[in-house]
């Protein structure tokens, strides 16, 4: 469920994202484009859940990957 703007922070905007499984991605951005950050939302979810299903990972742990951190920025470049 993707919730627009929650809060703001100075000049700053306060956007979530809740999964099923109640993981919480927030993001603090200053854009207003709100298809832009949902897209941006569902993409790295997707690969939230792809790090789930590695049996090496722990649930709840630090994602160390750094493939991982190299897709989000990538999505963040495309979408924000």
């Amino acid at each position: 469920m993707f919730l627009k703007a929650i809060d703001r922070f100075n000049d700053l905007v306060v956007s979530v994202y809740v999964t099923a499984g109640h993981t919480r991605l927030m993001l603090l951005h200053d854009s207003r484009n709100d298809d832009g950050i949902k897209s941006f939302f569902q993409e790295v979810h997707e690969l939230y859940i792809r790090i789930l299903l590695n049996p090496l990972y722990l649930p709840g742990s630090r994602i160390t990957s750094s493939h991982f951190d190299t897709k989000v920025r990538a999505l963040a470049r495309k979408y924000l």
